[in-house]
């Protein structure tokens, strides 16, 4: 019975040991961005953009942290449509998150207009 014990507790253990925890939340980033890049469309962008929202929105519900690069990608989809404020704000994010990002964040900074910024 002493074994049968001591055998349980291990397997107990073992399994628990074997539980992947995250602190990020990725939500269906990959799956969404492989298909864009597969079959790239307004339809497949949009979708991609929306699993970018919800990443960052459940993120907070969850108390994850927002998966690395994610605002700034987010911030480039608002570069891509010159809302150049909205995109500052999120490459901001980026690096206030991820400080080791802050020397490719303000190079991309570098090529938002200055007189776009105050909009």
């Amino acid at each position: 019975m002493r074994k049968k014990l001591i055998l349980l507790v291990f397997l107990i253990i073992l399994i628990s040991g074997c539980v992947q925890t995250s602190i990020y939340y990725w939500g269906n980033y990959s799956d969404t961005l492989y298909k864009y890049k597969k079959a790239p469309s307004d339809e497949t962008l949009i979708k991609h953009i929306k699993s970018i929202e919800k990443i960052i929105k459940e993120s907070e519900y969850l108390k994850k942290k927002v998966p690395p690069g994610v605002y700034c990608e987010y911030g480039y989809y608002f570069m891509l449509e010159e809302n150049y404020v909205d995109a500052k704000k999120y490459f901001e994010l980026e690096t206030a998150l991820y400080p080791e990002s802050t020397k490719f964040i303000n190079a991309i900074l570098k090529g938002i207009p200055e007189q776009k910024e105050k909009e």
